[in-house]
């Protein structure tokens, strides 16, 4: 079943991750290149966060999230 909060606090959760991914480590490793090569540096930090992205809907969700093999009480 769903429920709303964890829900809720997933998409606050990878919308953190992604604003600070995206932006703030791009930037930073901008900044510790060349002016001519910042731009590489962006879109290949942007790439790996598609691809990582990709990867967690693929895999990643359902090993979270899958309950084979949880006990139940101590």
């Amino acid at each position: 079943m769903l429920n709303a909060g964890d829900t809720a606090w997933m998409i606050v959760a990878t919308l953190l991750v992604l604003m600070m991914t995206i932006p703030g480590l791009a930037l930073f490793y901008a900044g510790m290149v060349r002016s001519k090569n910042v731009l590489s540096v962006l879109i290949q930090c942007f790439a790996i966060t598609g691809l990582i992205t990709v990867l967690w809907v693929v895999y990643g969700y359902s090993l979270v999230f899958d309950t084979a093999g949880m006990e139940k009480g101590w």
